[in-house]
């Protein structure tokens, strides 16, 4: 071997070594950076005309586990989606709250059916009534706070969802970027490690918010697809995702109908085509459409069941009493006394009594008034039963139909007006009213004809889209929980509740200050059991009374929140594990990189002083020369 290729090996190993020290140094600088990966330094023995010349630096490779490391983006992708999940269904858990604490929807239930009963063990009592109202009051709000606050988290989700977006776009911007930049340091020879760790760390931010698959290309640039094979970023092109976001949310309000989806590639103009909401299956994505779509509305659709069998079940014994309030005039711009709460958009429709309605007169006694009247059974029409109310009154008063197609039955001063249906003492002397409600060709039944006008409801729910309430078999049911109160007339004053029937043999009826009839019907009705249909993504038909279904809904909230609390700390320590395994693969280890420093130190010293000793005899040689 020459002298000069003993210097040239030398000089090369100082270089590689000298190399080798200053990526360890790297290395070592990024101890604590988690979005770092090991980078080592691979060396090759050059070889010129088949002999050996020393070491060559070929490449700096990234110490990384693709493999392991496409297992924890997938995990992770669970992860951020279940982690979602459990958000939204933990503040759903708090809202509905807890029996230990007496603040759930039941113990409201409860107080209001127990000051109900103290209505009817003294009816004469004022403040009992007052009560009664404010207990009432008090669980109808606490009904439309829930209902609402559910409509608050799905524009919380709505929001999210456009946030998402938007970061979505940044990170497919970064690996596009990279990706446009990767080829040209490749063919200049310059190392593209850092990049690389840019880029991974730009395609696991992605994977939370989306189920995603990739694969590398012979340049070195990686293409994101979804997990339905919709090209995210392709090269340095990306794709282009567009959500409209919706800033107010009701409860009629559903995707795809008024709620925008994700769209692909829509050019400004999303249609069901382009829209790939749908394949979208994991990450935080689809856990924001799952909950603003799938687990909110159900929510809503428990609340609403349990208003409309409360509104029902409280308004049929109280369409019982006769204890309406008194006139307050005929002026145009008078409040009705009565105002009924179904609309009829066609008053010459057919209806069905089956039993005779006598009508009397009351004077603040609760003493008749003149003569009693009487609404005969068989066929009618709602308009001909107002022409038959308008007769009876006479100069004491009017009936008509309002602009919305409701019963308005207006009183001169001093007289109260009540009914009493003389059904039979099977059906509580209830007359049933036949009437095709929902126009399906179907008649359907309702018991009590002041209850099925809805003369003196008690609770009254007013539609989303309109100003009449909806009630049974008619108008819009979805949302009535955010509307949910209880008559205004009767907030107003609590002595119109009303707590008695109509009592005497006809043609001669009246009614006792005393008389605690309906008051005590009113308390049973929260003893009554009732069937309860299943709700979608909800809890399954149960018969229960009122409270009880309140549990229900308290239970299936903390039993949904259990589950997903357990299936994310399953999932946060399986992805954890992966992490550190990733880590322990492709992180930086402090004692191995100071092995390596003090290797790679020793070899430098070892090359330099093969230089010394070859000057030494290059000296020895020129000497002898």
């Amino acid at each position: 071997m020459s002298l000069s290729l003993a210097l040239n090996n030398a000089l090369s190993g100082l270089r590689v070594n000298q190399s080798a020290l200053a990526i360890t140094s790297t290395n070592l600088a990024n101890l604590n950076n988690p979005n770092y990966s090991r980078k080592v330094l691979v060396q090759e023995t050059q070889v010129i005309a088949g002999i050996g010349a020393g070491v060559t630096a070929d490449t700096i490779q990234r110490s990384v586990n693709t493999l392991l490391q496409r297992d924890f983006r997938e995990e992770n992708t669970r992860l951020s989606g279940i982690k979602t999940e459990n958000d939204y269904l933990s503040r759903i858990q708090q809202m509905f709250g807890t029996v230990a604490n007496k603040n759930a929807l039941g113990d409201l239930v409860n107080k209001f059916a127990t000051s109900l009963e103290n209505i009817g063990n003294n009816p004469e009592i004022s403040s009992n009534h007052f009560s009664a109202v404010n207990d009432a009051n008090q669980l109808a709000s606490r009904i439309r706070d829930m209902a609402n606050t559910v409509q608050q988290e799905r524009i919380r989700a709505d929001a999210e969802i456009s946030q998402a977006l938007q970061d979505m776009k940044v990170q497919m911007g970064i690996i596009a970027e990279i990706n446009g930049t990767i080829p040209g340091q490749k063919a200049q020879g310059l190392p593209t490690g850092d990049l690389e760790d840019k880029r991974d760390q730009a395609i696991s931010s992605l994977a939370q918010y989306v189920d995603i698959q990739y694969f590398q290309t012979d340049r070195g640039q990686i293409n994101v697809l979804t997990g339905s094979g919709n090209t995210l970023v392709s090269g340095a092109y990306t794709a282009e995702l567009s959500f409209r976001q919706t800033t107010y949310i009701t409860a009629n309000e559903t995707y795809p109908t008024a709620l925008d989806g994700i769209h692909f590639n829509a050019g400004g103009n999303p249609t069901t085509a382009n829209d790939i909401t749908a394949g979208l299956t994991g990450g935080k994505l689809a856990a924001l459409f799952e909950a603003r779509d799938v687990t909110l509305p159900s929510v809503t659709n428990q609340l609403d069941l349990m208003s409309a069998k409360l509104r029902d079940a409280v308004n049929l014994a109280h369409n019982r009493g006769a204890n309406t309030p008194l006139g307050k005039g005929t002026a145009a711009s008078d409040p009705a006394t009565l105002l009924s709460s179904r609309s009829f958009a066609n008053t010459a429709q057919a209806m069905t009594l089956s039993d005779d309605v006598n009508m009397v007169l009351l004077d603040a006694n609760g003493v008749m008034v003149g003569g009693m009247g009487t609404i005969v059974a068989g066929a009618t029409t709602p308009a001909a039963v107002q022409g038959q109310i308008n007769a009876f009154l006479g100069a004491n008063g009017t009936a008509q139909f309002d602009a919305n197609g409701r019963l308005e039955i207006k009183l001169n001063s001093n007289v109260r007006f009540a009914m009493k249906d003389a059904g039979t003492v099977a059906n509580q002397g209830d007359s049933v009213v036949q009437y095709d409600a929902n126009l399906d060709g179907t008649t359907e039944n309702y018991s009590g004809f002041s209850n099925f006008f809805g003369l003196n409801d008690f609770y009254v729910t007013p539609e989303l889209t309109a100003a009449t309430p909806a009630v049974a078999g008619q108008g819009l049911q979805n949302g009535i929980s955010t509307s949910f109160r209880v008559r205004s007339d009767i907030v107003a004053d609590p002595s119109t509740i009303s707590r008695g029937k109509m009592t005497g043999t006809p043609p001669v009826l009246q009614l006792g200050s005393g008389n605690n009839e309906v008051a005590l019907e009113l308390a049973a009705a929260f003893e009554k059991n009732e069937v309860f249909d299943s709700i979608t993504n909800g809890p399954s038909r149960s018969t229960t009374t009122l409270a009880g279904y309140a549990g229900v809904m308290l239970s299936y909230s903390a039993t949904t929140a259990q589950a997903s609390n357990n299936a994310l700390q399953f999932q946060s320590t399986l992805t954890g594990d992966l992490q550190v395994k990733m880590q322990n693969e492709s992180g930086v280890n402090m004692d191995e990189e100071l092995a390596n420093m003090v290797v790679f130190q020793n070899a430098y010293n070892a090359a330099a002083r093969v230089i010394q000793i070859t000057g030494e005899m290059f000296d020895t040689v020129i000497e002898l020369a």
